[in-house]
């Protein structure tokens, strides 16, 4: 069966350092879904540094260049030469892009190893993964059997919007909004800590990064429910902070949504809201399984056992927003 390649430039929006001997290029073989690939780290041109101890000069990765190959049934197409001299290549793009999707996605995952190893292994900050809608993965360069450049495809990758309908509570800055957005540019620069673990996990939530989503969602009701019955100048707060610091108490967060509210505020969120109370109870029976597994698991009240859905997640997320206004209002 004859070869077919495909050759993608994938640029990187982080610090991904190199340092390596002059002349020393960064490439290497794997194999991958039935496709052999070469990988090349390709280093910035612009700038380089080299300290006075350094034994070689440090630059960054400013793309990844990953090259795929694999047998294919069929040969591609030809390039028709028509009489008036012009070229027709419907027929060998047509064939170039009924094999993209394979060659594109199989190029975004080793990609991704790579960032994930400079992310974990290396521990470079700010490392984002290549997403499915970037315009580098619909624009390899091909190559047939021979080795010959095809050129590049030609297909336009449509980027979807985040809560463009209002998933995960998204709101327009609509003409009514302007004085809100007034008076926050003379308000505090820090916003409140349970904002921005909200905030947090809602990115993770659209990066499929769903573990995270969970357990920034779980610190996230903690800190508020904890701050909301043990204000920290508060000398039941005070006496909180003494116990728990000394292992003297531990109190879960739904027994103070239910009998302990019950008490204090003569209100009880599992009474007033039930479903919600439920999906926070799954939320926190979610992270459990999360710390101690590692997995995006939890049980029911019969013990069934759950895979956590990134709709069921995004649930959650606004049960726990709908806790924050709760909340509030005691």
């Amino acid at each position: 069966m004859p070869l077919l390649t495909a050759r993608f430039e994938l640029p990187i929006h982080a610090a991904c350092l190199l340092q390596l001997p002059d002349g020393t290029v960064a490439d290497f073989q794997t194999t991958h879904t039935g496709f052999t690939a070469t990988v090349r780290l390709l280093p910035s041109e612009s700038w380089r540094q080299k300290g006075k101890d350094d034994p070689n000069w440090t630059t960054s990765v400013w793309a990844i260049e990953v090259t795929l190959t694999r047998d294919d049934p069929n040969d591609v197409p030809e390039v028709i030469q028509q009489p008036d001299g012009t070229r027709d290549l419907t027929q060998q793009g047509a064939f170039l892009l009924s094999r993209l999707d394979e060659y594109k996605s199989a190029a975004r995952e080793i990609a991704n190893k790579v960032l994930d190893f400079f992310r974990y292994c290396l521990l470079t900050p700010s490392v984002r993964r290549i997403v499915r809608w970037d315009q580098a993965l619909a624009s390899p360069v091909w190559y047939n059997a021979r080795g010959e450049d095809l050129g590049p495809s030609r297909v336009l990758m449509a980027q979807p919007v985040p809560g463009i309908r209002g998933e995960l509570g998204i709101q327009k800055l609509t003409q009514n909004r302007l004085p809100d957005l007034l008076q926050y540019l003379n308000a505090s620069d820090e916003p409140p800590l349970e904002l921005a673990l909200l905030s947090d996990a809602q990115t993770a939530w659209f990066e499929d990064s769903l573990r995270r989503t969970v357990l920034e969602l779980a610190i996230c009701a903690e800190v508020m429910v904890k701050r909301r019955f043990f204000a920290a100048a508060s000398p039941a707060g005070a006496a909180f902070d003494y116990l728990e610091d000394r292992s003297k108490v531990s109190v879960r967060v739904l027994e103070l949504l239910d009998p302990i509210a019950a008490e204090a505020f003569a209100r009880s969120y599992r009474t007033e809201f039930p479903d919600h109370y439920k999906r926070i109870d799954f939320l926190f029976r979610c992270r459990n399984k999360i710390a101690h597994r590692g997995e995006l698991t939890y049980r029911d009240d019969s013990g069934q056992s759950h895979q956590a859905t990134k709709t069921e997640i995004a649930e959650w997320w606004a049960s726990v927003a709908h806790l924050r206004a709760w909340l509030g209002s005691l």
